[in-house]
């Protein structure tokens, strides 16, 4: 024979799911680049057969099994049997066990009882062959479930994890601590954004946060150890932030955003050999990971401190690291150098940036705005100071320029993407919150120039019917605030725009649609619930809830007399 039938190398993971012959091509093979799916190829693969003393372990969980199903003959409960038999105990049968079976609700004695079995005594034939409940299924077939879920519905607002990489190190034993709580945390969120899996996502929250809290005790200086449980606690923050209080959401993004400092993320292309990395694909992909680690926090610190008092812990002054390239680029791990976060706001009107870079930058900008009226209202700067009011006015212009670049149709099939979605929202409500703040420092405005948020206002609702009509657990966390910002333009303007718009405009009915929206996203978002109650106030119980933060040892809930909502923005600030 000539040769060898197939080229060097391992296949990658899209030819080997087809059965395909994979020819190995690097980055991209021939299969991947006609069908377009990510050519990924995993380096750390298991060895093939059943793993040492996985018979016995099988053989103990029919057994466990056989106990569950047959407690109600007897007097001991599944947890009795467990406890009492030392075959079900064995030490090696809890190391086969996956992580996973430990936090599957278990079945209690009562639950037991309650179990509507489907098929007949009578016609089990064999102590094997009885239904295997819900709880019993493979826990491999879990995990890959729960890994696909985060990738398809948590990863697209929140894209910092390289799916190669990841997938490189979570088939391996023996992964240290950190990378076992990020994977929880991932698990925790995957699960909360699948209809049938939502029964596990506080137990896999619960090992998570537990876990991420030891390694507080002793955390490693490596910077590897700290960005994975970084990455571990801004995904615990998402959770908290969704799914529980504003506050301890707060306190958690804290934890976040220290150890990032402490790993340097805000400098990497300081410290790293940028030529080095390009020239080698992987240690680039792990250079982009520190990239957008650091990035999604920087928003988050932005979106959360917005509209309180509270300082940044983030800041710009110490910057040193590129803006995030594209998806595409950053999981085929094809190296590209993007511009400085200065370069790209200098350069505004320019260029489109993709959608993660561009909302790093419209942030930004917002901040820079909020910063002037915080100026404003200590009497540090006057509103009609010429050179301050010229810098407003021109970061102003910079956003209807970002705007124009990235404003797409409601039908367009590139909002299908949940973060350019978010994005075209974000250079909206920029709009509205730039007009916000000239009204409320009460600066001369010409009549005419309020159709201008008024557009945007419009272009919001238009976006959120693609926003309703996919997953809301696609959506941002934070585009509550976006519809609410939308929302409340239009309810305070509702008299003046009556005047210059044509009748066939129905202003209620674009309310309306808001509300629709906001009631759709609060089954998987806290934060749009509070923003609809909010919305749904009188004018009376709005004017409290502004000024709620001047009333000493008064809360929420004292000042309304509902139920305190999940957290509360202070509203005179935001608006």
């Amino acid at each position: 024979m000539s040769g060898s039938r197939q080229q060097p190398g391992l296949a990658c993971e899209e030819c080997r799911k087809k059965k395909l012959r994979c020819d190995r091509r690097r980055p991209q093979c021939d299969q991947c680049e006609d069908s377009g799916a990510a050519c990924l190829v995993n380096q750390v693969r298991s060895p093939r057969g059943p793993k040492k003393g996985h018979l016995k372990a099988l053989r103990n969980r029919i057994a466990t099994l056989e106990s569950i199903i047959n407690c109600d003959q007897g007097n001991l409960g599944p947890k009795e049997v467990l406890d009492g038999n030392e075959k079900y105990n064995s030490h090696e049968t809890a190391q086969m066990l996956s992580p996973l079976q430990d936090y599957i609700p278990n079945v209690t004695k009562t639950e037991c009882h309650d179990i509507p079995y489907s098929i007949d005594a009578s016609a089990i034939t064999s102590p094997i062959t009885p239904m295997t409940p819900p709880i019993n299924e493979s826990s491999d077939m879990i995990e890959a479930d729960l890994d696909q879920l985060y990738f398809d519905r948590v990863h697209p607002v929140a894209p910092m994890l390289h799916q190669g990489r990841y997938f490189s190190w979570s088939l391996t034993f023996n992964k240290p601590a950190s990378y076992i709580c990020l994977q929880f945390a991932m698990w925790a969120l995957a699960a909360a954004s699948s209809a049938h899996l939502q029964h596990m996502r506080e137990s896999l929250y619960t090992r998570a946060r537990s876990g991420i809290e030891a390694l507080d005790r002793d955390i490693e200086s490596s910077s590897a150890a700290c960005l994975q449980a970084a990455q571990a606690w801004l995904l615990l923050t998402h959770y908290e932030f969704r799914y529980m209080g504003y506050r301890r959401a707060w306190l958690t993004a804290g934890r976040a955003f220290r150890i990032i400092q402490l790993a340097k993320l805000h400098e990497i292309d300081r410290l790293n050999d940028v030529g080095m990395n390009m020239a080698h694909p992987e240690a680039w992909a792990e250079a982009e990971e520190k990239r957008r680690t650091y990035w999604l926090a920087y928003c988050l610190d932005r979106f959360l401190n917005m509209s309180d008092e509270w300082p940044l812990s983030l800041h710009e002054e110490a910057l040193c690291v590129y803006l995030p390239v594209s998806e595409s680029d950053f999981q085929h791990s094809r190296p590209v150098i993007m511009d400085s976060l200065y370069d790209e706001i200098e350069t505004s009107g320019q260029k489109m940036l993709p959608p993660f870079a561009e909302t790093i930058v419209l942030i930004t900008l917002c901040w820079h705005s909020v910063a002037f009226q915080r100026a404003a209202r200590r009497g540090k700067t006057s509103p009609s100071d010429g050179d301050t009011w010229k810098r407003h006015t021109r970061l102003y212009q910079l956003v209807q320029q970002r705007l124009m670049l990235v404003s797409l149709p409601p039908s367009s099939p590139e909002l299908h993407d949940p973060m350019r979605l978010f994005t075209n929202m974000l250079a909206n409500a920029a709009v509205i919150w730039f007009y916000n703040i000239m009204e409320a420092l009460q600066v001369e405005i010409d009549d005419e120039i309020i159709l201008v948020p008024l557009y945007s206002a419009y272009e919001i609702v238009g976006l959120a019917k693609p926003l309703t009509r996919s997953s809301f657990f696609k959506a941002h966390a934070f585009s509550p605030m976006l519809l609410y910002l939308s929302a409340k333009f239009l309810k305070a303007h509702a008299d003046q725009l009556s005047t210059c718009l044509s009748a066939s405009e129905d202003n209620h009915q674009k309310l309306e649609d808001l509300r629709k929206a906001l009631r759709v996203l609060q089954g998987g978002n806290n934060l749009a619930m509070s923003y609809l109650e909010l919305l749904d106030s009188d004018s009376e119980s709005l004017h409290k809830l502004c000024n709620l933060s001047t009333v000493q040892g008064c809360t929420m809930s004292e000042v309304t007399g509902q139920p305190e909502p999940p957290f509360f923005l202070d509203i005179m600030n935001l608006f």
